[in-house]
């Protein structure tokens, strides 16, 4: 230890002057360089969460022009709904039910019946609605392969025709006797 004293006490001037720089360096660390480290820390994290906002904002965005798009979209197909699918009055929606139902129970091989009409409005109808429901009664006989394609054939038909119930009972033979109710609906704009 007598060498690091004697060192010391030759070149003290050497020593003060490390020994201030050492000091200043850690005040200049503690005063100046720690806090700006923290305002880049504290700023990465604020950017950090900035992007993240930004990023669910984006999305919330995105979702909300999707959803006004949807809706304008619904909007334009139910419009195109009503004025090319669905009959204009009554009589076009008693065209796509009879003779249409009759015309595909013979395409397909099977015997019509008695048939009939109810008429309604919407289950759903509130004041400004003005749907309305028009059902057909059919009986049908034939044989159950027949029976499968007219179904088929209803459901895939290019009009607006809802198969609602279906009764079978068997018939003579092999035959099945089907009771079917269709219904469509159409707009009535004076309607009462």
């Amino acid at each position: 230890m007598t060498d690091v004293r004697r060192i010391v006490s030759e070149h003290r001037r050497v020593v003060y002057l490390i020994v201030i720089a050492l000091l200043v360096n850690i005040a200049l660390y503690a005063l100046v360089v720690f806090p700006l480290s923290q305002r880049v820390q504290n700023g990465e994290q604020q950017a950090g969460e900035a992007t993240r906002e930004l990023v669910a904002a984006q999305k919330t965005y995105n979702s909300a022009r999707g959803t006004v798009t949807g809706k304008k979209d619904a909007d334009t197909e139910l419009v195109k709904f009503y004025q090319e699918v669905l009959p204009t009055d009554l009589s076009g929606a008693r065209r796509a039910l009879y003779p249409r139902l009759v015309q595909l129970a013979s395409s397909v091989g099977l015997t019509t019946g008695r048939s009939s009409f109810d008429q309604s409005q919407s289950q759903q109808q509130d004041r400004t609605d003005n749907l309305r429901r028009l059902g057909m009664t059919l009986s049908i006989s034939g044989e159950y392969g027949n029976v499968r394609r007219f179904i088929h054939e209803l459901e895939t038909a290019p009009e607006f025709l809802v198969l609602e119930n279906v009764a079978v009972t068997s018939g003579e033979d092999r035959d099945l006797n089907v009771t079917a109710r269709v219904a469509t609906y159409y707009r009535a704009e004076h309607d009462n």
